[in-house]
C-alpha cells in the first residue's frame, strides 16, 4: 500500500516537470518568458580567466574576425536579464540551446551580432538582442626579421600587427628571456637615436627613414598575405593596412634597404618624416604623415616638390593640415616643405628673486641685458645691517637633461678628448657631478671695493640670496681641540687653528686647507688669507703607509747611501 502510493506521488512529480517544460516551450513561442538559455559549455568562472598580456587596441567589431576561443556574452531584454556566455569551439561555431549550432567561420564580430540576433527574433520578434566579445581568444603569432626579440608569441586576437611588433620589441629581459648584455647593446644604439632626434628636433628637418613601417609582410594561416602599411593605416585610420592578428600568423619585419625610393615633409609640421615611397601615394598623405601643424606653421607657405618633373607646387591646407585642392599622386623623392611665421619672440623683461638679508625681499622686474647685481639689491631697498656679503651668492637656473639616460654619459662626452691625468679625471668627474648653478661673482669685493667686473648682469629666474653672519667658523681633522669657534674678523687660518689647541701629533699642518663656505673651494692658508664666517677649516693626518711600503722606501733610501758612498769611495782612489 505505501509503495503503491509513493509510486502515485513520484508518477504526479514527473507529470508536473514535463507540464513545466511544455509550458516553457510554447511560453517561448507564444512571447510569454522567453527561453531560459542554460549554457552548460562552461561555468562562467572557470570561462573567463586573465591575462597578465596588456591591452593592445580596441576592438573595431566591423574588421574583428571571431574565431576559435573566443568568448562572447548573450543577452536578451526582457526575457533574460542575465548575461550568458558563449563559447566558440575549435570548429569556428557556438552552440546555443534548444536553437543550435551557428557557423561563425569568415565571420566579423558585426556578422556574428547580426546572425544571432535574427536567429532569435525570428522566435520572437520583439526581443532585443545583445552580443558583445567579453573575451578575445590568444593567437600564436610567429613574429621575424628586423626585431629585438623574433620569436613565437601567445597574443591576443585583438592586437593589430603594429601591436604585435611593439610587443617583440620590448626591453625586459625577465619577460624575453634575452641576455642583459643584448638589452644593453639595443639600449646604446636608442640612445644614439635618441640624441639624434634631440638635434633634430625643433629643427623641422625629419631623422632618419624607417623602411620596415611601410613594408611589413604578414603570412596568413589560409595561404594569403597581406601588405602591411602601418604609417598609411595610422594616418588615413584604415584597418585593412594593419589588420587584427589571427592564429597561425607569420610577420616579417624587413631590413632596412640601400637604396628604395622616398618622400619627405618637413618644415612646421608636429612629425617631420622621411618615409619610403609607396606606388599610389597621394599628395594628401603626405600631408597627414606629419600628424599635423605646428603653432608657428605658414599654411600659405607650403610647397611640395616633385624631383622628376621638376614641379613645384603650391598646396592649399585648412589649419589641420588636410589639402584643399584636388588631390593628386606624387614622384618618388616627392617633398613638402611646410613653411613657418616670422614671428620671433625676444623678451624685454625678466624676474628675479632678492631674498634673505635685503630691506625689501621679493621678486623683481628687471629690464634684460641692463638690469645688473647692484641695481637688483637697490631695487630691494639695500642691505640689512645683518647681511653678510662673503656668504651672498646667485642662482641661475640651468637647463636639466631631463630624459632618462645614463648619469654618466655627459662626464664621458666632456672627457672624450680630454689630455688629463687619470688623477685629473677623477677629480673633474667629482666636480661635475655635483655642480652648483651659482653665478661667479664676489659681493664682498663689489659693494666694498666697487670692483666692477663683479657688477654681473642679471637675467631671468635669478634668484640673489644674501645671508645673516653666522657667527662661527668650524676647525676639522688633527687638531688638539676640533669644533666650533667663534668669529673673529680679518683673522687667519693659523689664528682659528690656535683657537682650536693647535696642530695635533699625526697632522701634516702644510697641507691645511680653508674650504670657503660660498663655493666650498679649498684654499692654502697662508697668514695674508683672511677666514670668513661660515668657512672650514681642514688639518689632514700624515697618510697611512703598509709596512712594505715603509721597506721599500727604506731600502730605495740605503740604496741611494751606498751608490754615493760607492761613488766618494772612487773618487777618492782615482785622485790619489
Amino acid at each position: 500500500m505505501i509503495l503503491r502510493v509513493f509510486f502515485i506521488i513520484i508518477l504526479l512529480f514527473n507529470i508536473q516537470i514535463a507540464n513545466s517544460q511544455v509550458s516553457g516551450i510554447n511560453n517561448l513561442l507564444d512571447n510569454k518568458d522567453l527561453f531560459e538559455l542554460e549554457l552548460n559549455q562552461l561555468d562562467n568562472d572557470k570561462l573567463l580567466k586573465t591575462d597578465n598580456i596588456p591591452v593592445g587596441n580596441s576592438v573595431n567589431p566591423d574588421f574583428y574576425f571571431v574565431g576559435p576561443g573566443d568568448i562572447l556574452s548573450l543577452q536578451v531584454f526582457p526575457y533574460q536579464p542575465n548575461a550568458k556566455l558563449l563559447y566558440v569551439t575549435p570548429e569556428n561555431s557556438v552552440l546555443i540551446p534548444r536553437i543550435g549550432e551557428i557557423n561563425l567561420k569568415g565571420l566579423t564580430l558585426n556578422n556574428v551580432k547580426d546572425t544571432i540576433s535574427n536567429l532569435l527574433k525570428q522566435i520572437n520578434s520583439s526581443a532585443k538582442v545583445f552580443v558583445t566579445l567579453r573575451q578575445a581568444r590568444t593567437c600564436l603569432v610567429n613574429i621575424k626579421g628586423n626585431v629585438f626579440n623574433p620569436n613565437i608569441f601567445n597574443l591576443p586576437s585583438t592586437y593589430k600587427v603594429s601591436t604585435a611588433i611593439n610587443y617583440a620589441n620590448r626591453f625586459s629581459a625577465k619577460e624575453t628571456g634575452i641576455s642583459v648584455i643584448h638589452i644593453e647593446s639595443v639600449l646604446q644604439i636608442k640612445e644614439k637615436m635618441k640624441d639624434r632626434e634631440k638635434i633634430f628636433s625643433g629643427s623641422g628637418m625629419p631623422v632618419e627613414s624607417e623602411y620596415w613601417r611601410r613594408n611589413v609582410i604578414l603570412l596568413r594561416n589560409d595561404g594569403t598575405s597581406v601588405l602591411v602599411d602601418i604609417e598609411k593605416a595610422t594616418i588615413n585610420n584604415n584597418p585593412y593596412l594593419d589588420p587584427y592578428i589571427k592564429e597561425g600568423d607569420e610577420i616579417i619585419i624587413p631590413f632596412e634597404q640601400d637604396n628604395y625610393p622616398k618622400i619627405a615633409i618637413t618644415g612646421a609640421v608636429v612629425r617631420p618624416a622621411i618615409l619610403a615611397y609607396k606606388k599610389g601615394d597621394m599628395a594628401s598623405d603626405l600631408l597627414k604623415f606629419g600628424y599635423g601643424l605646428t603653432e608657428n606653421a605658414d599654411k600659405n607657405d607650403v610647397y611640395l616638390i616633385n624631383p622628376i618633373s621638376g614641379n613645384k607646387i603650391k598646396l592649399e591646407i585648412d589649419d589641420f593640415g588636410n589639402l584643399l585642392s584636388k588631390d593628386f599622386q606624387i614622384e618618388p623623392g616627392a617633398k613638402i616643405v611646410v613653411g613657418s611665421k616670422s614671428e620671433i619672440y625676444n623678451p624685454e623683461y625678466g624676474i628675479i628673486s632678492v631674498q634673505g638679508q635685503v630691506k625689501k625681499p621679493g621678486n623683481y622686474i628687471i629690464k634684460l641685458n641692463e638690469t645688473k647685481l647692484k641695481d637688483a639689491i637697490d631695487l630691494a631697498g639695500g642691505f640689512t645691517e645683518e647681511a653678510y656679503l662673503p656668504l651672498a651668492k646667485i642662482y641661475r637656473r640651468q637647463e636639466i637633461n631631463s630624459t632618462l639616460i645614463d648619469p654618466r654619459k655627459e662626464i664621458f662626452e666632456t672627457m672624450q678628448y680630454s689630455d688629463l691625468k687619470s688623477d685629473d679625471t677623477t677629480r673633474f668627474f667629482i666636480d661635475i657631478q655635483y655642480k652648483k648653478p651659482i653665478v661667479a661673482t664676489d659681493f664682498e669685493k663689489l659693494f666694498k671695493q666697487n670692483s666692477e667686473k663683479d657688477n654681473v648682469l642679471l637675467i631671468d629666474g635669478d634668484i640673489i640670496n644674501v645671508p645673516r653672519n653666522p657667527g662661527y667658523i668650524e676647525v676639522m681633522g688633527q687638531v688638539k681641540n676640533p669644533g666650533i669657534v667663534e668669529f673673529q674678523e680679518g683673522k687667519n687660518m693659523l689664528w682659528y687653528i690656535e683657537k682650536a689647541g693647535g696642530f695635533a701629533e699625526g697632522s701634516e699642518y702644510f697641507r691645511a686647507r680653508i674650504v670657503r663656505g660660498r663655493t666650498n673651494v679649498w684654499l692654502e692658508g697662508d697668514k695674508n688669507t683672511i677666514v670668513y664666517a661660515g668657512d672650514r677649516i681642514y688639518v689632514p693626518r700624515v697618510p697611512d703607509e703598509p709596512t712594505t711600503v715603509k721597506l721599500q722606501r727604506y731600502t730605495v733610501y740605503a740604496s741611494i747611501i751606498a751608490t754615493v758612498s760607492g761613488l766618494l769611495n772612487l773618487i777618492y782612489l782615482i785622485s790619489r
